[in-house]
């Protein structure tokens, strides 16, 4: 009998020693597995956070372009780029742009329109400066003339009208390079058209930007 008890005694410290042992032994092989699960994390989030970057900014870009599109009575119809004009080069020095008016929209004049166009390298402002598109153009100013009139061609633009608008930069526009151009009329909400030129002209003289 006492060497049962003795028995169930020694039994029931074991039992009791495991139990109270909480600690456990952690070897390099588990410590690198943790190590290598951290930095796998951390390179998923830096790619999230690069991406939801990317995504955010094509939103505001997309965002600003359709809140100018509802706010404004001027519209872009389309942009077209002339290649090595005026500099020789293969890249789009003259740009074209055709606008209009939406229904119901008030009358601007062109005299009192300011143009920008601006790049990774420089920014232009220019003014108008005649309705003769054949006139020398420079970094300065902007031609003005009305392909569609409703009455006698001048510089204001009506409802109904469609206007030609042409631009030298002062910095071309290169294969896969990128320019912003706003028109800021004296009275009204600025409109903006981002440019991106394609990757090949190809054997075009002119490349149609937009639409």
């Amino acid at each position: 009998m006492k060497e049962n008890s003795k028995k169930v005694k020694t039994m029931n410290k074991q039992k009791n020693s495991i139990l109270i042992n909480d600690t456990a032994d952690v070897g390099i092989g588990t410590l690198i597995i943790f190590i290598a699960m951290v930095l796998v994390a951390a390179v998923a989030a830096a790619v999230l956070i690069q991406t939801s970057g990317i995504l955010q900014q094509k939103a505001q870009q997309t965002g600003k372009e359709a809140a100018t599109e509802v706010t404004s009575n001027l519209n872009i119809v389309s942009v077209i780029g002339n290649i090595g004009t005026q500099s020789g080069t293969e890249k789009i020095d003259n740009l074209t742009i055709a606008v209009q008016l939406s229904a119901g929209g008030q009358n601007i004049d062109f005299q009192s329109v300011v143009m920008k166009y601006i790049d990774n390298q420089t920014s232009n402002t220019m003014n108008y400066t005649t309705a003769n598109l054949s006139a020398p153009l420079n970094t300065t100013s902007f031609n003005y003339s009305e392909e569609r009139s409703t009455g006698t061609p001048n510089t204001v633009l009506q409802v109904g009208e469609l206007s030609i608008l042409t631009i030298q930069p002062s910095n071309p526009l290169g294969l896969r390079e990128k320019g912003l151009i706003e028109i800021v009329p004296e009275t009204g909400t600025m409109i903006m058209k981002e440019v991106i030129a394609p990757s090949t002209w190809g054997t075009k003289n002119y490349i149609q930007l937009f639409p």
